[in-house]
C-alpha cells in the first residue's frame, strides 16, 4: 500500500501546512521510510523513484484508463530509467484541474482549437494536453503527435488556434506539415499560439518555430511527468516564468550548495523554501505534490537549475517567477565556476544575433583547464578568427566571475555546415551539452 493522502474536494489551489499535518509521521512507507516531519524528509531522486515505481505493483491503487490496464504514465528516461508514475480517479481529475489552470493562463479557452504533438500513451503529454485542454472549454482535435495528418484529412485545419509539444517535435512536425500540405500560414490560418514544453527554448528556436509556422505567441511550459505543470511563461515577461503553487510545493538548493557536493560526495545540500529565495539567485529546484492519492511526490530533486526573480515587475510583486537554465547534470564547469545551458545560449545569441541556427558544446578534457568545442551552425555568415574572440567577454557577461579566467584556453570554437537530423520519437528533447562521463 502506498497511498498517504487522504481524498479531497477538487480545489484549485491546497492548503500546504494542512496536506503536511495530514501527512506526518510517515510510518515505514515502502518509498519514504519512516519520517516525523516534511524537513526531516531525504530528497527524493530520479533513479530511486525510477526503481521504486518500476519494482512495485500499483495495480489495486491505479486506475484503469484506455489502453492501459492499470493508470501508469510513462517518463522519456532520459536521465536514467523511465519512471512509471501512477494515478488514482482522483488523482486524474486533480490532473485535468492543474492543466485548466495551466492552459488557462496562457490563453486557452472556449472557441480554441488544440492540435496536439505530445507523444501518445504510455507517455502523459498526449492525455494531458487532450484532456487540459477540454477542462478549459478549447476542443481537442487530434489525440497525439501520431495522427495530426487526420486534422488535414478531414478538413479540419481551419479550427486549429494552439499547438502544443517540445520544441524539436514542433520544429520536425511543421516541416512535414508544410512539405505535404502546403504553406502552413495558409493550411492553418486561424492558428495563433504555441504552447512549448518539454525542452528549454533558446531565442533562436523560438524565433524559427515563429517563422516557421506563422504564431504570434509561443509561449513555455516547464513540467514533468512526475509533477505535472511546475510553472508557466509570463506572457507579459518572455522567459520568465509563474510557478504553480495552487498545487505543488517548492524548495531551493543555493548554488553554493551545490558547489559542496560536488567538492565533497558526502555532503547534502541543503534546502530553503523558494520564498527565502533572493532575487538572481541561481541553484536546483526542489518539488512536493503531496495531494497525490497514489503517490505522493515528496522534495523531489529533479535536477533542474534555475534563476530565481523577485519583484522585478508586476508578474512577479508578490511571489517569485524563475527562469529554467537547464539541466543540473549539464553543468558546465570552467575551473570551479558553474555555468549553465540558457547561460551558453544568451552569450551566443548576443554574440551571434539571428545569424545562430544551433550550437552544441563538447567536453574534450576533465583536467584542469576543462576544455570544452563549441561548435555553431549559421544561417550563411563565415566565422572570422577576429570576431571569435568577441565571444569570451560576452560569456563573462553571464556570470562576471569568468572575467578572471582565460576562456580561449577552455572554449574553442569551430563552425559546422549542419548538425546531425535528430530523430522525432515521444517528446524529442535537444542534446545542446555533451560532456564527458567522470
Amino acid at each position: 500500500m502506498t497511498s498517504l493522502a487522504t481524498p479531497e474536494k477538487h480545489i484549485e489551489a491546497v492548503d500546504h501546512n494542512e496536506l503536511i499535518n495530514d501527512l506526518y509521521p510517515i510510518i515505514d512507507h515502502p518509498l519514504y521510510g519512516t519520517v516525523t516531519s516534511f524537513k526531516q524528509t531525504p530528497y527524493l531522486m530520479p533513479a530511486q523513484l525510477a526503481d521504486f515505481t518500476n519494482d512495485t505493483d500499483f495495480s489495486a491503487e491505479a486506475t484503469n484508463l484506455e489502453i492501459c490496464p492499470a493508470c501508469f504514465f510513462n517518463t522519456s528516461g532520459t536521465t536514467n530509467r523511465s519512471k512509471k508514475i501512477p494515478f488514482s480517479d482522483a488523482d486524474l481529475e486533480r490532473q485535468k484541474i492543474h492543466e485548466k489552470i495551466a492552459l488557462s493562463k496562457l490563453g486557452m479557452g472556449k472557441g480554441d482549437g488544440v492540435m496536439s504533438l505530445g507523444a501518445p500513451l504510455p507517455s502523459i503529454s498526449g492525455w494531458a494536453i487532450v484532456n487540459g485542454s477540454e477542462a478549459t472549454g478549447a476542443r481537442a482535435i487530434n489525440s497525439s503527435q501520431i495522427d495530426y495528418d487526420e486534422i488535414f484529412e478531414k478538413g479540419q485545419a481551419d479550427q486549429v488556434t494552439f499547438v502544443i509539444g517540445t520544441p524539436l517535435v514542433v520544429k520536425e512536425i511543421g516541416k512535414a506539415i508544410e512539405s505535404e500540405f502546403g504553406p502552413l500560414t495558409k493550411v492553418l490560418p486561424n492558428l495563433t499560439t504555441a504552447i512549448i514544453f518539454g525542452d528549454v527554448l533558446p531565442d533562436a528556436l523560438r524565433a524559427e518555430l515563429k517563422e516557421l509556422w506563422g504564431f504570434k505567441n509561443i509561449y513555455s511550459l516547464y513540467g514533468t511527468v512526475e509533477a505535472d505543470v511546475v510553472a508557466t511563461e509570463c506572457p507579459n515577461k518572455l522567459g520568465e516564468m509563474e510557478l504553480m503553487s495552487e498545487r505543488l510545493l517548492f524548495e531551493f538548493l543555493p548554488e553554493f550548495e551545490l558547489a559542496k557536493e560536488r567538492q565533497n560526495n558526502l555532503y547534502t545540500a541543503q534546502a530553503k523554501p523558494i520564498e527565502q529565495v533572493q532575487n538572481g539567485e541561481f541553484g536546483e529546484i526542489l518539488i512536493s505534490d503531496l495531494s497525490r492519492d497514489t503517490l505522493p511526490l515528496i522534495r523531489y530533486r529533479i535536477g533542474d537549475i534555475i534563476k530565481v526573480n523577485r519583484a522585478t515587475g508586476i508578474h512577479n510583486a508578490e511571489k517569485p517567477s524563475i527562469s529554467v537554465l537547464g539541466r543540473s547534470k549539464n553543468t558546465v564547469l570552467l575551473d570551479d565556476i558553474a555555468l549553465y545551458e540558457m547561460q551558453l545560449d544568451n552569450a551566443i545569441k548576443s554574440w551571434l544575433g539571428d545569424e545562430i541556427v544551433e550550437w552544441q558544446l563538447e567536453q574534450t578534457s576533465n583536467a584542469k583547464p576543462q576544455q570544452y568545442q563549441l561548435r555553431v551552425q549559421l544561417k550563411s555568415k563565415s566565422i572570422e578568427a577576429k570576431h571569435q574572440q568577441s565571444f569570451y567577454p560576452l560569456l563573462a557577461r553571464q556570470r562576471p566571475e569568468l572575467a578572471m579566467l582565460n576562456l580561449k584556453q577552455h572554449i574553442k570554437i569551430e563552425q559546422v555546415k549542419a548538425f546531425s537530423q535528430i530523430e522525432v520519437k515521444g517528446d524529442t528533447k535537444a542534446q545542446r551539452i555533451i560532456l564527458l562521463t567522470k
